[in-house]
């Protein structure tokens, strides 16, 4: 018996090693079909004013999640461009029989979440707050407060977002990729801006929500620990009392086709990189049947991962960027697809050429074996991993039945992307993708512009501003401006003189200034006020102090002070810097009242007039001011008409040789003392946050004395 186990274990030995020796390792596995995928789409259930509910049930934690969805139409909004992200803000500020305050205290009790947009809403509890949930919820919808105050603070919070879009690159070449795309009579082309934010009214909110929040045109989401009775029992509960409206239809917009490549440059002084943008649109509809071809053609261009072409090309290869990616999307009135990324100035040129290239190739030539399993497989990855959130399921309910999906669309997914081949891919390529039909954006620093040209099938760059709008050239200045006149005619309006002769007599008898501007804040839902003095003496003494009133506490932000040899810095949560070598000899240069007043006697400035440009439809002399031997530089920009200085823009780079700049807006001369004037408005702009301050008080003397020199005060 022992003899027959002993040969049974060296048969099977011998057995196991003869088929190990027989595999052949160089060859893969021969790939098994999808698994096939059962996605069960709820059935929605309409109640009688219309309002579609998608049940998801998942009872695996005691909680349940509510998604408000109003499908409203999407139409221009002309010049209160801005107004539906105001409205999905302002939608979260109480109703009319609680206030804010009362509301966010009584969703917080419960331990839930409550989030709005412009579409509805988001929402979460554990179950035994669900009918204490739906009620706050369905208040927040049939019974908006929309206040006055909340908007004013709404308004004002977007205003100052817009400040950023000035600095940030990316959404610079996004808001011009927009209107060149789609047009501004479309309402894809349309860019929010400072002033069609100001054309915007807590009555153009109403109407919006009495015209589009309606019930026949919403869905609400359910997921989590319920069933489909309980929810429609309190849905119908907490939502019956949701009047219906008139059900308004999406109208068809013309979208612009582009013909030929077509070069449209953003100018960003300062920038050592470039943010290129390459893109044209696509009639591409939501469950068209070439949607998952172009999924998985984009995944091998440039869809994320280090291994598509791009990013293989742009960073392994040429090391121009830290990433580069493709993007092609549906929609369900016009799609699109873009390509870029952030590249060093002298590269850009470069960039563009092998992202051109990369598009060309995959337009014209199959892809890979290779390729096209490597996409499969990490398509079909990242939807098995998307199928173990509930939420996933949900959105799959929602776009089955607001898009008119057939009901295996989804699960069918693993099913069409496995039969997908290199042919298919390569004839959606040729169809969808232009190579020579192109908008090529490009957000950058001036000097590299002319290497643009070539892109362009006219072989010329169209010049945009931030928001997308044309911006002409420079002008020439006329006969006899210089930068010394520019400047020279500012000092004697400063001054209320007409001559260096009266000039130095003003001069003689003015020692010191001291002036304190005071700006409103948000600090998170409440205002806070900022008090800015600085003071200036005779003939390179300076302070300033910079002092915040938050409701719960008042601090010291900012002082700067320096008696005319000595000085230093205490900023908060840094402490206390003394100024030394380079810093303190620039400090010990004359500066009294304004730098402006030293620049033709100082012989590190270097003053060059560009010509005319327009800092908001007013002509200006644009003049740029630079320290001989520093790479950091000004803008200023002087009224033609009036003279006044009225925008100064300032161009650094940090430690880690990012680009930083400043924008300092004045408004407003009025005349302090004896003549002299100063702005009663100035704007910062800085970080992505614009800071609006009035002159509070000005105090001028005939001598520099004072104790904030001293650090004092």
């Amino acid at each position: 018996m022992m003899k027959k186990k002993l040969i049974i274990g060296v048969l099977a030995v011998i057995v196991g090693c003869s088929s190990f020796a027989q595999i052949d390792r160089s060859i893969p596995p021969t790939p098994q079909p999808n698994p096939e995928i059962n996605i069960n789409i709820p059935e929605v259930i309409t109640l009688e004013n219309g309002l579609k509910v998608i049940v998801v049930e998942n009872h695996k934690l005691p909680k349940v999640s509510f998604q408000l969805f109003v499908d409203y139409p999407t139409l221009p909004k002309g010049d209160k461009v801005g107004l539906t992200g105001i409205f999905g803000e302002l939608l979260a500020s109480g109703t009319e029989t609680m206030p804010k305050d009362e509301f966010d205290a009584t969703v917080d009790y419960m331990g839930a979440t409550v989030s709005t947009n412009s579409n509805g809403f988001y929402a979460s509890s554990l179950k035994k707050h669900t009918p204490k949930l739906l009620a706050l919820l369905s208040d927040l919808v049939i019974a908006p407060a929309f206040p006055k105050d909340e908007f004013d603070r709404i308004l004002k919070q977007n205003l100052s977002a817009i400040a950023s879009e000035e600095s940030s690159p990316a959404s610079m070449a996004s808001n011009v990729a927009a209107v060149v795309n789609y047009g501004t009579k479309h309402p894809y082309g349309e860019v929010t801006t400072e002033s069609t934010l100001n054309n915007i009214e807590l009555e153009d909110i109403k109407k919006h929500y009495s015209k589009n929040f309606i019930p026949n045109k919403a869905y609400m989401i359910v997921v989590g620990d319920i069933n489909r009775d309980e929810a429609r029992e309190l849905i119908s509960e907490h939502f019956s009392e949701w009047k219906q409206g008139e059900d308004l239809q999406q109208e068809n917009f013309k979208t612009p086709t582009t013909k030929g490549n077509n070069v449209y440059f953003v100018d960003k002084p300062g920038a050592v990189q470039s943010q290129v943008t390459i893109t044209h649109t696509l009639d591409l509809k939501p469950g068209h049947e070439d949607v998952l071809k172009l999924k998985v053609l984009n995944q091998i261009l440039g869809g994320g991962s280090f291994s598509a072409r791009l990013m293989s090309n742009l960073r392994e290869d040429k090391a121009y960027t830290y990433g580069c990616y493709s993007r092609i999307s549906e929609d369900e009135l016009y799609g699109k697809f873009s390509a870029g990324g952030s590249f060093r100035n002298e590269v850009t040129d470069s960039a563009i050429v092998e992202i051109l290239s990369e598009i060309f190739k995959i337009s014209s030539e199959a892809v890979t074996d290779k390729e096209l399993d490597l996409a499969k497989s990490s398509m079909t990855g990242a939807f098995a991993r998307s199928l173990e959130s509930p939420q996933t399921i949900a959105r799959f309910a929602l776009n089955t039945v607001r898009y008119d999906l057939p009901d295996d669309y989804y699960a069918n997914y693993l099913t069409r992307l496995e039969k997908l081949t290199k042919e298919d891919l390569l004839a959606v390529a040729k169809k969808y993708l232009q190579p020579l039909n192109l908008n090529i954006i490009v957000v950058g620093n001036a000097e590299i512009s002319d290497k643009l040209k070539n892109f362009d099938a006219n072989n010329e760059i169209k010049v945009k501003d931030a928001f997308g709008r044309d911006k002409s050239q420079l002008k020439q200045a006329g006969e006899g401006i210089t930068p010394t006149s520019v400047i020279q005619d500012f000092i004697y309006k400063k001054c209320s003189v007409s001559s260096e002769k009266e000039l130095d007599k003003f001069m003689s008898k003015f020692g010191y200034i001291e002036k304190t501007y005071k700006a409103e804040m948000d600090m998170g839902g409440m205002t806070a006020k900022m008090y800015l003095t600085t003071y200036s003496g005779k003939p390179n003494k300076s302070a300033s102090y910079v002092k915040i009133e938050a409701p719960q506490q008042n601090m010291v932000a900012q002082k700067e002070w320096f008696d005319g040899e000595t000085g230093g810095t205490y900023v908060m949560m840094q402490g206390v810097s003394k100024y030394e070598g380079e810093e303190l000899e620039e400090k010990k240069r004359p500066s009294f009242p304004d730098p402006q007043f030293h620049y033709a006697s100082n012989e590190d400035i270097k003053m060059e007039l560009l010509g005319i440009d327009e800092v908001d439809g007013e002509a200006c002399y644009k003049l740029k001011i630079t320290k001989v031997g520093d790479v950091d530089f000004s803008h200023e920009y002087y009224s033609v008409e009036s003279g006044w200085l009225i925008k100064q823009e300032t161009f650094s780079t940090d430690e880690e040789g990012n680009a930083v700049s400043t924008t300092v807006l004045y408004n407003n001369y009025q005349e302090v003392k004896k003549g002299f004037m100063v702005a009663e408005q100035m704007t910062l702009v800085t970080n992505g946050q614009k800071i609006e301050s009035h002159l509070e008080n000005a105090v001028m003397g005939k001598k520099p004395k004072s104790d904030a020199f001293e650090g004092k005060f």
